[in-house]
């Protein structure tokens, strides 16, 4: 009986030639992967490819809601806003500016006040969305009150040995921005005076803006 003819009915030799054929296939094949794995790095099963990214960001603005005030010497006047009137819905919000500008209305004194300069009122603003606050005072005008909920220290650099879900996890801002904002700003007055001199300041006029702050980024492999 010749060796083909014995191949065909000895199923011992069937299966060693089954088995030779499968390791001559699957060794390149497994070497050829691992290699590949070495070359792109190890994963993270939580968040992606561990390596070194790119990271780069680009900030947008969108008002929902805008004022003037005429705020009296001691007191505050609260104003309120809601995301809703941005049009946000399905972006990132990472944050809010609140832009202030204010016109000193100093006037009076007669002569005796001739050459007193005035001086500029200190405005005060605080407030924000849930526990997400922040507080201003200066007497600059326009002054900006701001803040982010993301730790956006990593945008226009390369990260080392972190994840896409890390990098995600930093950048993403989720639900917080979402919802009704309130805000206060108060009015401190400040006159210029000499003796004799009673120049007239009872408060400001205070322009307002609030916005939201997007976040549209881009983490790529370096």
């Amino acid at each position: 009986m010749s060796y083909f003819d014995d191949f065909k009915t000895n199923s011992d030799k069937q299966i060693t030639v089954a088995c030779v054929a499968f390791f001559l296939v699957a060794f390149p094949v497994y070497f050829t992967m691992a290699d590949s794995f070495k070359d792109v790095g190890s994963i993270d099963m939580s968040g992606g490819k561990i390596g070194n990214y790119e990271v780069n960001g680009t900030f947008s603005f969108h008002e929902i809601g805008s004022g003037t005030e005429v705020i009296d010497d001691g007191t505050t006047v609260n104003i309120g806003a809601h995301s809703d009137a941005g049009n946000v819905a399905g972006m990132n919000i990472v944050g809010f500016r609140m832009t202030i500008q204010h016109t000193d209305d100093e006037s009076g004194g007669g002569p005796q006040c001739t050459g007193v300069q005035s001086q500029d009122d200190e405005v005060s603003v605080s407030g924000g969305i849930n526990e997400n606050t922040t507080t201003t005072s200066g007497t600059e005008s326009p002054m900006e009150s701001s803040l982010y909920w993301i730790d956006s220290s990593i945008l226009g650099t390369t990260v080392q040995n972190m994840s896409s879900g890390e990098i995600s996890s930093m950048l993403e801002g989720g639900t917080i921005g979402f919802g009704e904002y309130s805000m206060d700003i108060g009015v401190t007055v400040n006159k210029g005076q000499r003796p004799l001199c009673n120049k007239q300041d009872s408060g400001e006029t205070v322009d307002w803006t609030l916005e939201l702050i997007s976040l549209e980024y881009t983490a790529e492999v370096n």
